[in-house]
């Protein structure tokens, strides 16, 4: 069965379980406290009707010694204020019957049967008022007035009382409850022999009484407690799964070495080898063989003494000397490797693990490896002169790539960003048409590079025209933002009002992105990398700088830093510097580097400065 079914089945049966005890629980006790309230109920009616019986026996003694109607009221008054139950006492006679003291009830009207033992009478249409007889005594007693308190409380009992030999029903109290899940019942005769009335009693059972909160947190918390020993029984599992992984790894890493390796225990004796230990020292090498008695180790007349005990019995790495052969049938081969301890957690010894190889092999490889070294520098010899026939070619090509490298990523990622605004339900086509004129735009300025790069390669002069220097400069801020913000660059910028000058938009985009390139090359390792810009009128000319705070120049670069192919940077090309400052001069301004004077590097780009005629009238 699948691991979670079997926790899912296991939480059932725990939550089931638990749940039905708690029921259980709740059930016995529900019933338990019904019969002991049960039992009081009858154990107080029981008595009540002894009173009574008493009050009886009482006021019949007091009639017979002859004591007045009122005398005998007055007395009544008091004895009966304990007894709420009994609401009248009469005196009867051949001529009728004459009620004694205050009745709390007017009793209705009996037929009068003197009887010298005590009896029951029930008046005409029966009701909660009945009386007993003794006499020429009657009580009265009203049957409602029986269990008073009793009535109430948290869990009230529902009580029928019959008349005896009879269905007829003296009195029935039923509180008020709602809905019920269940109802207790118990049947039962008052315990005396004038009044034996059989009593029935119940009591519903609320569904609010049942542990509905106690029962959701044992599920909860069964729920709990299996989903956390499902994950430890899968974590267990995982982990099993990953020590035999683990395990199977070794084992094979071990069988796929091409040097020899022999685990043993602690006495010497074989628990794995692998083939080349097997073919090494020609022998199977089966489990339990004891390796010193199939390994003998021989000394040469170049190699110091070998003593093979200390070498088998040694606690720490061990190497074989230089020299040692080993004897493997008639035949003597030369042998290098050691003998290292293992270990357990406890660090005490567990065993030994031997490596071996041959040493003839190897020194032939070594040989075949110099000649096939000594080949390829022939070859590569040979194919210098190819190169350098490609060498102005392949500069071409590096400066092509370099400066074709921004407009072509600028035109892919808002390719990319039109693509996913058309998925969109409903694209936004202004920025549809932003991303393609965008595009459109970085792609005319490609081809601008690709024909002023040939124009400089010719020495062609730029065609300078005026030039916002300040809105190159955003231009450039603009494709670099992504690198600015990954890197976590603070840019600060100072720049002076309308820096007009008379350049190749093109080409001073490039210059500017080379320089702003070259920056972030510079801080992308510093603790809190930063870049300023500023722009200042210089005479006839406005001079952009950009400040960064890396490293600086490095000073086996500072005296060739603008000449081609000259770079500090691994992988860089060195041609960018060259280019920007063959792009300047042809724009007749000029591209300077140096040190900061507080760390980093500063680059400064002069262009002269646009000089508007005054219109003639």
């Amino acid at each position: 069965m699948p691991r979670p079914r079997l926790a899912l089945l296991l939480w059932l049966m725990m939550a089931g379980v638990g749940a039905a005890a708690l029921f259980f629980s709740t059930g016995n006790r529900l019933t338990e406290t019904f019969g002991t309230d049960a039992r009081i109920l009858h154990r107080v009616l029981s008595q009540r009707m002894e009173q009574q019986e008493a009050v009886l026996n009482a006021v019949d003694a007091l009639e017979r010694q002859g004591m007045d109607a009122p005398t005998l009221g007055t007395y009544l008054d008091t004895l009966l204020r304990p007894y709420p139950q009994v609401v009248a006492v009469e005196r009867c006679s051949a001529r009728g019957c004459q009620t004694l003291g205050t009745p709390a009830e007017q009793p209705p009207l009996l037929s009068v049967s003197p009887s010298a033992r005590p009896t029951v009478r029930w008046p005409q249409g029966g009701g909660p008022l009945y009386a007993l007889s003794q006499n020429k005594v009657r009580v009265w007693v009203d049957a409602r007035r029986l269990t008073g308190a009793l009535d109430e409380g948290a869990a009230p009992l529902t009580y029928t009382l019959f008349q005896p030999d009879a269905e007829q029903v003296i009195v029935a109290h039923t509180p008020a409850t709602g809905a019920a899940s269940a109802t207790l019942r118990v049947a039962k005769v008052l315990g005396t022999s004038l009044q034996a009335f059989p009593i029935h009693i119940s009591r519903p059972v609320p569904w609010s009484a049942w542990p509905w909160a106690a029962t959701l947190l044992w599920i909860l918390l069964t729920a709990g407690l299996s989903v956390l020993v499902f994950r430890l029984l899968e974590g267990r599992r995982d982990a099993q799964r990953a020590l035999l992984d683990e395990r199977v790894r070794a084992g094979g890493v071990v069988q796929a070495a091409s040097e020899a390796i022999v685990a043993l225990d602690d006495i010497h004796r074989v628990t794995l080898a692998n083939p080349a230990a097997r073919a090494v020292l020609d022998h199977p090498l089966p489990p339990g063989t004891d390796l010193r008695a199939v390994t003998t180790f021989q000394a040469t007349l170049s190699q110091a003494p070998f003593n093979a005990t200390s070498f088998w019995d040694s606690a720490v790495p061990t190497a074989l000397p230089e020299g040692l052969t080993l004897r493997r049938g008639h035949e003597a081969v030369g042998v290098e490797g050691s003998l290292a301890p293992l270990r357990g957690v406890d660090g005490e010894l567990r065993g030994r693990v031997l490596l071996l190889r041959e040493v003839g092999p190897l020194q032939r490889r070594m040989l075949e490896h110099l000649e096939d070294g000594e080949r390829r520098v022939r070859e590569h010899e040979e194919m210098l002169a190819h190169v350098s026939r490609l060498s102005t070619l392949g500069e071409m090509s590096a400066g092509l790539a370099h400066e074709l490298n921004q407009p072509l990523t600028a035109i892919v990622s808002y390719g990319q960003a039109a693509a996913r605004l058309l998925d969109d339900p409903e694209p936004d086509l202004a920025r549809v048409r932003h991303a393609v004129s965008a595009s459109v735009t970085q792609a005319g300025r490609a081809a601008q590079i690709i024909m002023r790069l040939r124009q400089w390669v010719r020495r062609a002069p730029s065609r300078a025209r005026p030039t916002d220097l300040l809105q190159a400069v955003q231009n450039v801020l603009t494709l670099c933002r992504a690198d600015l913000n990954r890197l976590g660059v603070q840019v600060q910028a100072s720049f002076e009002d309308a820096p007009m000058v008379l350049a190749d938009p093109v080409q001073l985009e490039q210059i500017v992105l080379n320089l702003l390139r070259n920056a972030l090359d510079a801080v992308q390792d510093t603790l809190e990398p930063a870049i300023e810009l500023s722009i200042v009128s210089e005479g006839r000319s406005w001079s952009l700088s950009v400040l960064d705070n890396g490293p600086g120049i490095a000073p086996e670069v500072a005296p060739r830093l603008f000449t081609p192919f000259t770079t500090s940077k691994t992988g860089g090309l060195g041609l960018g510097l060259s280019l920007s400052q063959t792009l300047a001069q042809g724009m007749g301004g000029d591209l300077s580097g140096r040190d900061a004077r507080a760390g980093g590097a500063v680059f400064t780009l002069s262009l002269p400065r646009l000089v508007l005629e005054a219109a003639s009238d």
